[in-house]
């Protein structure tokens, strides 16, 4: 049984600094918390984490190896670039880390499903940073699903736009796709059968032909139909929306304003919903599986499930055809 928790946090990125932040906050009511502190090989972002949130030296690590290796590290969380997720995770679980691990998983279905295997295996925590499931939003729209307020679900769109710089070195399928696939598994238990991608670049430097927005259309197995729309070239918008359309009404979800709103055939309802901070919610969550109090709500094999249907998107976007998911 773990007493303490000393956990490693490996990246400093934008996302790191959030997770940071969160985790120092946590620590100050969970005693058995112990932020042991932030790996990154980059020494100007180390130094910029440090000055933002006041850290002492001996909490920033160049070396990854040095947390991976440390016997007194117990848990980590990863946040570095998706191309290193696997290497880290992999090596984390062989030393007998929990794992947190930031969405995708990995960049193939056969190294989600090895991680997977691995932790099963070494009964470790393999938690998958899916965190809309823990939006208090979405949670509250399950309910009203499984309540049957609108009636049997037609089909799902979801909306994942923004304006965001030329980003070379990501893919916005890998980027932006995992967590509509997430929330459409969460909120209907169902994984989808078939994918059809479309994309294009709408760039002007030939540097950097990056897809910036792309169309997916997604069926279930019980032929329902899912839409989702994907931009980096969004000005002035940022939305994560889901609208849910079912025989007795429509259900929008606003996951940022984390608002839900009902189109009867009559009339129309705004559903209270307790807002919740959906970091310190999975990082609480995180903890209470290791310490053997919850069971994982974003488990390893969600996480693979999810990149099993990434890979298939992708494929379907260079084969220029609707792909089936095994």
């Amino acid at each position: 049984m773990v007493d303490t928790i000393n956990l490693a946090l490996f990246g400093s990125g934008y996302w790191g600094s959030k997770l940071a932040a969160e985790y120092l906050e946590i620590q100050k009511y969970n005693k058995k918390l112990n932020f042991f502190g932030i790996v990154d090989p980059d020494k100007k972002r180390l130094s910029d984490i440090q000055n933002k949130l006041n850290l002492r030296s001996d909490m920033l690590f160049e070396s990854m190896e040095q947390c991976l290796h440390d016997p007194e590290v117990n848990a980590i969380h990863i946040a570095t670039p998706n191309e290193t997720h696997y290497k880290i995770a992999l090596e984390a679980l062989r030393q007998r880390k929990n794992v947190l691990l930031e969405k995708p998983m990995t960049m193939s279905s056969g190294e989600a499903f090895k991680l997977t295997r691995l932790a099963e295996k070494s009964s470790q925590v393999l938690l998958i940073g899916h965190i809309f499931r823990f939006n208090s939003a979405l949670i509250r729209a399950k309910e009203i699903l499984q309540d049957g307020q609108i009636g049997n679900i037609s089909y799902l769109q979801l909306s994942w736009r923004d304006y965001l710089n030329p980003l070379p070195d990501r893919d916005i399928i890998f980027d932006l796709l995992p967590h509509p696939i997430d929330i459409v598994n969460y909120l209907t238990e169902g994984w989808p059968s078939s994918v059809y991608a479309q994309s294009i670049s709408h760039t002007e430097s030939i540097d950097n032909d990056k897809e910036k927005m792309a169309f997916i259309v997604m069926e279930m197995p019980d032929k329902r139909l899912v839409q989702i729309t994907l931009s980096w070239i969004q000005p002035g918008i940022k939305d994560r929306l889901v609208t849910i359309t079912g025989t007795e009404g429509t259900m929008i979800i606003d996951t940022l304003s984390q608002e839900i709103t009902i189109h009867g055939k009559n009339r129309t309802n705004n559903i209270v919903v307790d807002k919740n901070n959906t970091i310190s919610s999975m990082i609480t969550h995180f903890l209470n599986c290791i310490f053997g109090i919850e069971s994982p709500r974003s488990s390893s094999l969600v996480g693979a499930m999810t990149v099993n249907a990434l890979v298939s998107a992708k494929r379907s976007l260079s084969e220029k055809r609707v792909v089936n998911i095994n």
